[in-house]
């Protein structure tokens, strides 16, 4: 489980990295540039590890269609975001979860309620994050619940998917490659479509550094997840990255001094304290 835990923190790193950087870039460009890499990073350690070969006898399918699905979440939720709060975020990552829940007991027969206390005191911390933040909670339209819905389930799908690549051995770096080929491509094809040509030349060489480093963090973020999610369930995964939008306000006042609420420091410790029994339970 400390796979999971490493990934967490590297995701809501990164989290912080983006809500810096997509201040005055468009976020089509950033995804395709910080993807580009991540893609040369894991195909080169893909191929320096297994050859050419690996792609033999391999689910490719199988493995484009949750890295698919992931992009289309990503689409979803960074469509969402530019206009609706963080807590609209978190209360369908719930719903997410419940949803991840169902099909591992009735189609897996995964035993889901065996670390059930670590998980109603991480619920319940999550739960006093979104009851403390209401106050700056603004309505969203139908729409955007249903790009919200369409977020959730295909993040669902995408985990569900990949979980199921790993139990067959996929190896977890041959995943990440195909993933994030695949986000670069649809972000490249979305640029293209959208975005200024002269703006994205001038923003290569200003962003080369920022991208570099997102790519970096994602990659190992990926890594960590996919190998902590090989060991774990879904559920369990989905459960403990509730932590990561607390985390992210975290970092975003230890780094960049912003104002973090006494009330979001004692959900992220009642949620802290609730992966830790969740942790222990699960050894």
């Amino acid at each position: 489980m400390i796979y999971i835990f490493l990934s967490i923190v590297l995701f809501a790193l990164n989290n912080v990295l983006w809500k810096k950087n997509l201040q005055n870039c468009s976020v089509p460009f950033l995804i395709g540039y910080r993807a580009f890499f991540t893609t040369i990073i894991a195909t080169s350690i893909l191929l320096y590890v297994h050859g050419f070969e690996i792609y033999q006898n391999q689910p490719l399918g199988k493995i484009t269609l949750g890295s698919l699905f992931g992009v289309l979440g990503l689409i979803c939720m960074l469509t969402v975001l530019k206009k609706a709060p963080l807590q609209w975020l978190g209360i369908y990552n719930l719903l997410g979860i419940i949803f991840t829940a169902l099909y591992l007991y009735f189609f897996e027969n995964t035993p889901v309620m065996i670390s059930i206390l670590g998980l109603i005191i991480i619920f319940l911390g999550f739960l006093l994050y979104i009851y403390h933040n209401r106050e700056n909670e603004s309505k969203i339209s139908p729409k955007q619940h249903l790009i919200l819905l369409g977020m959730t389930l295909s993040f669902g799908f995408s985990s569900l998917i990949h979980w199921k690549n790993l139990d067959t051995n996929v190896p977890a770096i041959l995943i990440i490659s195909n993933q994030e080929l695949v986000v670069f491509c649809t972000a490249v094809l979305i640029s293209i479509l959208t975005s200024n040509r002269a703006e994205i030349s001038s923003n290569i060489l200003k962003y080369l550094p920022n991208a570099l480093l997102m790519a970096f963090i994602i990659f190992l973020a990926l890594l960590f997840s996919f190998l902590g999610l090989k060991i774990t369930n879904p559920f369990i995964s989905s459960i403990l990255f509730l932590v990561t939008p607390l985390l992210t306000i975290t970092f975003g006042a230890l780094f960049f001094r912003e104002k973090m609420s006494f009330t979001n420091g004692i959900a992220i410790t009642i949620i802290a304290c609730g992966a830790f029994i969740l942790h222990y339970q699960s050894s």
